[in-house]
């Protein structure tokens, strides 16, 4: 039994490094840190055209989180559907309410839900009532999921399990949802190409 996760992410870059980056930038910044054989201009382009108030910026940290990170935690929740293995999904889209909310749901903003320790140092989620009933949700999921072997609580709506072809997640939002396939075609646009992991 699992739950993976994927997170949303964050708009804005560490530090700044990439805030002000240009459309006409943007190619060589993807070609570096995609890691991805892809068309880069079909990449960009169907971002454009999914999120037209997405910045060059915020386009640099979605196509190389979905093509090189985000992509291993789909293809190891579709294994897991096709061997009939229990599987859970859940994608955590609250932002983090620092600097006014722009950047996002960072990468690993939910672990502090998770184990529902907001107030901790170093937690970016934020301490506010939604904040926590999202840390009380995913955190009871979590206890239900290694007491009982399934995370589904009166907390949640029913989390039904992650199966193919429909993709099953459990959205952790503003409003705890559950959606079938919720980034279908950035998921569909990253098939396109082979998977390897970075670094093996």
């Amino acid at each position: 039994m699992d739950i993976t996760r994927r997170t949303a992410l964050a708009g804005v870059a560490a530090a700044g490094l990439t805030a002000s980056l240009s459309w006409e930038d943007l190619p060589g910044w993807l070609e570096t840190n995609m890691r991805c054989d892809i068309m880069l201009s079909e990449v960009i382009g169907v971002y454009r055209q999914l999120f037209p108030d997405m910045t060059p910026s915020d386009v640099m940290f979605a196509a190389t989180t979905a093509g090189r990170s985000w992509r291993g935690q789909v293809e190891e929740a579709d294994a897991r559907a096709r061997q009939g293995a229990p599987t859970w999904v859940y994608q955590f889209d609250l932002p983090s309410p620092l600097d006014g909310g722009r950047r996002g749901a960072p990468h690993a903003i939910d672990i502090a839900h998770a184990f529902d320790n907001l107030a901790q140092p170093g937690a970016v989620s934020g301490t506010g009532p939604t904040a926590q009933r999202e840390a009380d949700q995913l955190s009871t999921a979590f206890i239900h999921l290694a007491r009982h072997g399934d995370p589904n609580h009166a907390g949640l709506p029913d989390w039904e399990q992650h199966t193919l072809p429909r993709r099953q997640t459990m959205v952790f939002d503003e409003r705890t949802r559950l959606e079938d396939d919720p980034r279908r075609v950035e998921r569909e646009l990253f098939a396109k190409v082979p998977f390897i992991q970075w670094g093996t």
